[in-house]
């Protein structure tokens, strides 16, 4: 079966859990015996990598990768553009009528343009969306721990109806978490879609948590920016550096808060930071380390860092809201309260006091083959 997968951002250029998901879908499916091609943007500014023989990949030229250095008044006239990119429509319906595949999977659409789903309904091709965020509901793509009114603003329901209408009712669409599905359902998006619950797939990485001696080692893996939450992560960690003077904290990533981050931290010799290791180096991490801080302060739909750690075996301390508790309802590891500084180091410490109760944590499967065969069952619907 030839299929095409729609995402914003692709390898080498992804930054998120949602582009190494997509990657993961694309990979299962060439495994599965599936023709793939891939249509993602192209960052301004970097060169296109070396072809890839398994996959062809078709780039559109977009400002997205750079969105966040514009001014917030450009990014409005943005967001218009990206919802009505008739460009990108024509060059997306001629893709499509060139390669004639059977199927379209889209994932994040932002950068790519909101007339995309319409491109394929007027071919008639079969498509499923997965829906990795909330970035149909409000053009941020995020909901800050109590700020949840931001989407029930006047013009935030003016976009959210516009994205509905443009989006209308895909054959089917995938959430990764029942929290997700409830507000889209909520907003009274894909009303006629077959809708169903499907865990983000993860290639589980190579390796084995064994027993380990020395400092307790608390993870941090991703991008470094102010709603991840590592500002609360390095305050509360500093609270209880007197009561356990030989734990770490290794912080894993990039971003634009890296700076703000160090500086905070300069005072704390067991905090190290390390840059973004690469996918391969990342998982490695996990298997050097205790646990895995997931502290948030934005509703999470299916984190596929938290994924990485269960897959390896790794308990996760996270924030108690979105779909986050989905994930760890199998004693997988701790919950505290969201953006709560003092519960974050209070828990950080049970962590650590209850070291040995995790050693016999069993390893949760978000098997990609079974993922690979739900999508099959969907597309033959």
């Amino acid at each position: 079966m030839k299929i095409c997968l729609i995402n914003n951002l692709y390898k080498p250029f992804n930054r998120g859990g949602a582009e190494k998901v997509s990657g993961t879908i694309a990979n299962g499916l060439v495994k599965a015996g599936h023709e793939v091609f891939i249509i993602t943007t192209k960052p301004r500014g970097k060169k296109l990598p070396a072809d890839n023989a398994k996959l062809q990949i078709y780039y559109l030229k977009s400002y997205y990768y750079n969105l966040n250095k514009l001014p917030k008044f450009f990014r409005f006239f943005w967001h218009l553009w990206n919802m009505f990119n008739f460009v990108s429509y024509f060059k997306i319906k001629n893709i499509l009528q060139k390669e004639k595949c059977q199927a379209v999977i889209t994932n994040n659409l932002m950068g790519i343009g909101f007339l995309t789903p319409l491109a394929i309904r007027s071919l008639k091709i079969k498509h499923l969306h997965i829906a990795h965020d909330i970035q149909l509901i409000h053009p941020s793509g995020l909901i800050y721990y109590g700020e949840e009114g931001i989407v029930d603003g006047f013009f935030s329901k003016i976009y959210a109806n516009m994205c509905r209408a443009l989006f209308n009712s895909p054959s089917a669409v995938i959430f990764p978490s029942r929290w997700l599905k409830a507000l889209y359902t909520k907003k009274h998006f894909f009303s006629r879609s077959k809708i169903s619950i499907l865990p983000n797939p993860v290639e589980a990485a190579p390796g084995q948590i064994g027993e380990r001696a020395g400092f307790f080692k608390f993870l941090f893996l991703g991008q470094v920016e102010k709603h991840k939450g590592v500002f609360l992560l390095i305050n509360a960690f500093n609270k209880i550096k007197e009561k356990y003077p030989e734990v770490e904290l290794l912080l894993a990533g990039d971003g634009s808060e890296i700076g703000k981050a160090r500086r905070i931290a300069k005072e704390n010799n067991n905090i190290k930071f390390l840059d973004w290791p690469g996918d391969e180096a990342a998982d490695k991490l996990l298997f050097s380390n205790d646990c895995l801080v997931y502290p948030s302060l934005v509703y999470e739909n299916c984190p596929n860092a938290i994924q990485r750690a269960l897959m390896a075996g790794l308990p996760v301390l996270a924030g108690n809201f979105g779909g986050i508790p989905e994930l760890l309802n199998q004693n997988a590891g701790i919950l505290f309260k969201p953006a709560d500084i003092d519960d974050l180091a209070k828990k950080m410490a049970r962590m650590v006091e209850n070291k040995n109760s995790f050693k016999i944590l069993a390893q949760i499967n978000f098997n990609v083959e079974n993922y690979i065969k739900k999508l099959e069952e969907m597309i033959k619907l």
